[in-house]
């Protein structure tokens, strides 16, 4: 073998310990075995309501605190009861165990009263408040609890492109633990310390019979 062989033979050579002395180190830092990978930031686990493009509210003045109020009586029998409500609103018959008020000519999402007798669940004020959370998480999008007592809900959600914000209260008027009345403030965020004041008056003097 001449000198040119035996140079590049020798050229060869160094080049194969360079590499492998490189291929050392970058096992080193990932070894094959037992590596851990690199955090990937996951996705979240439960789905997300894609925030819709809001309509404009109704441009009606805000829910005033202080209305005032006159005593209704609804029902029949077991079902019977009397509770305050605002003066002037129009009444209105869901079921035989379901009511609700609104201002009359009042524009659609605006603010409405409803209070419902649940008397014949027989549930309590906690399983019923639970249970509602998971109803409107199934029947709306975009909710959002705002605030949870131990008797009461407050909290936004849309509907039809509109971000609404509910009041719920439940009532247990027999001492017995359990619910016998929900009462419910629908209304715009503008509305939020006059539906607060209102769900707290009509609780406050529902009585059964």
């Amino acid at each position: 073998m001449n000198w040119r062989g035996t140079a590049v033979l020798a050229l060869l050579l160094a080049i194969g310990v360079a590499a492998g002395f490189g291929a050392s180190l970058t096992l080193g830092e990932n070894p094959s075995g037992g590596l851990r990978a690199s955090p990937v930031q996951a996705s979240p686990s439960l789905p997300v309501d894609p925030v819709p493009e809001l309509l404009p509210d109704p441009d009606i003045p805000p829910l005033a605190t202080g209305l005032p109020l006159v005593r209704q009586t609804v029902g029949a029998g077991d079902f019977r009861m009397t509770l305050p409500v605002p003066k002037g609103w129009t009444f209105s018959e869901n079921s035989l165990n379901e009511w609700q008020w609104r201002p009359p000519g009042q524009p659609d999402f605006g603010y409405v009263l409803r209070v419902e007798q649940v008397l014949s669940n027989r549930r309590s004020i906690e399983w019923t408040l639970d249970r509602r959370i998971g109803e409107l998480r199934e029947d709306e999008s975009n909710v959002e609890v705002l605030e949870e007592t131990r008797d009461s809900l407050h909290f936004s959600f849309v509907t039809a492109n509109h971000l609404r914000h509910g009041h719920l209260r439940w009532l247990d008027l027999t001492g017995s633990d359990n619910a016998q009345v929900e009462i419910a403030v629908t209304g715009r965020e503008v509305d939020d310390p006059g539906m607060a004041e209102l769900i707290a008056r009509v609780g406050s003097g529902v009585r059964l019979g």
